[in-house]
């Protein structure tokens, strides 16, 4: 059960090969899309940032429910995150 939220993603805006691969292999994922970083939160057990916005800093600040954190763009370099926080790929 995934949600995904990404403050620069437009499906509506999208066009030629981007829209194309969408409609194509991925329709799916407008279904998928939240429009507020509060709802994925509210929704997730695990959370994987993979974008380097720093407005996803937030997660490190604010996760104290116990959610897994993995951090695939190494949004800081000391995460407060703790034992359920994981950085890989960097």
């Amino acid at each position: 059960d995934v949600r995904l939220f990404d403050r620069n993603v437009h499906l509506a805006s999208l066009v030629g090969a981007n829209k194309d691969y969408i409609l194509n292999h991925i329709p799916h994922i407008s279904g998928l899309m939240v429009d507020r970083m509060e709802d994925l939160f509210t929704h997730a057990d695990t959370i994987v940032i993979g974008n380097n916005d720093p407005e996803f800093r937030a997660v490190l600040d604010r996760d104290d429910s116990g959610k897994a954190i993995v951090d695939l763009v190494r949004i800081d370099s000391s995460p407060a995150g703790g034992g359920n926080y994981d950085g890989i790929c960097w």
